[in-house]
């Protein structure tokens, strides 16, 4: 286990290859427990998960506010989604991986030796954790500025082409935001032998269809009509 004293000395180099001068270490600190740390030291310590809840809610006012300010003319349900794709566990975690987290994150032997640190909720959760600790001791305009410095670049990538992993959830989403009703898939037809059909669906709205997909299962016809009716609604090329 890391001396404290060498842990300090560390936390706070990398804090300030960071540009972050803090105030107090023990918040940062913090952050950084994962929870199964947590346990090996203190049974009734949940480490980061309460600024881990905090820092979510952060993350999505300073990324909502810059997306309201720079794009506003666009649709609330095509901004939803924006925004959904760039607070995603995946982009998380790779912003997360870009400052170093993993190499800082606090977890406990058996979590280290499973491979935690390469884990992209244990990433995910670690970087939402040091955005509420970042609130707490810097305040919410530098820590919404500092936000918006790691996304830079990441932002205007995801307006012009987002990456989105799964079009159903992503649809209904914006879909219920915009219209407050859901979408339905029906199998318009199946061709071709057992070994190698194709399946035909489509994405219905109000009864008119939105969306066509096709693909070698029913499952992923579905999503390919959902990606379809991203395009054709909310002109996303996806």
């Amino acid at each position: 286990m890391v001396e404290e004293g060498i842990l300090r000395k560390k936390i706070r180099l990398w804090l300030s290859s960071l540009g972050i001068e803090a105030n107090s270490l023990k918040i940062f600190i913090q952050s950084l427990t994962h929870r199964s740390f947590a346990r090996q030291i203190n049974v009734k310590s949940r480490g980061n998960e309460q600024l881990e809840f905090l820092g979510d809610s952060v993350l999505s006012f300073a990324i909502t506010s810059y997306l309201y300010e720079k794009y506003g003319y666009f649709s609330e349900g095509r901004l939803a989604k924006i925004r959904s794709i760039l607070v995603d566990k995946r982009t998380i975690a790779k912003i997360s991986k870009e400052i170093g987290i993993d190499k800082q994150v606090l977890l406990s032997e058996n979590e280290e030796s499973c491979g935690g640190r390469g884990k992209e909720s244990i990433l995910a959760d670690a970087f939402e954790a040091f955005v509420g600790a970042l609130y707490v001791d810097r305040g919410i305009d530098f820590t919404a500025e500092w936000i918006l410095g790691r996304y830079e670049g990441k932002i205007e990538d995801r307006i012009e082409k987002p990456k989105i992993f799964d079009y159903k959830t992503y649809l209904q989403e914006a879909v219920q935001s915009d219209y407050s009703t859901l979408v339905k898939y029906k199998l318009e037809k199946s061709e071709g032998p057992d070994h190698s059909k194709n399946f035909y669906s489509v994405a219905v709205l109000n009864g008119k269809i939105i969306g066509r997909g096709k693909s070698r299962s029913k499952k992923m016809s579905e999503q390919e009509a959902a990606r379809n009716a991203l395009k054709n609604l909310y002109d996303l090329e996806v």
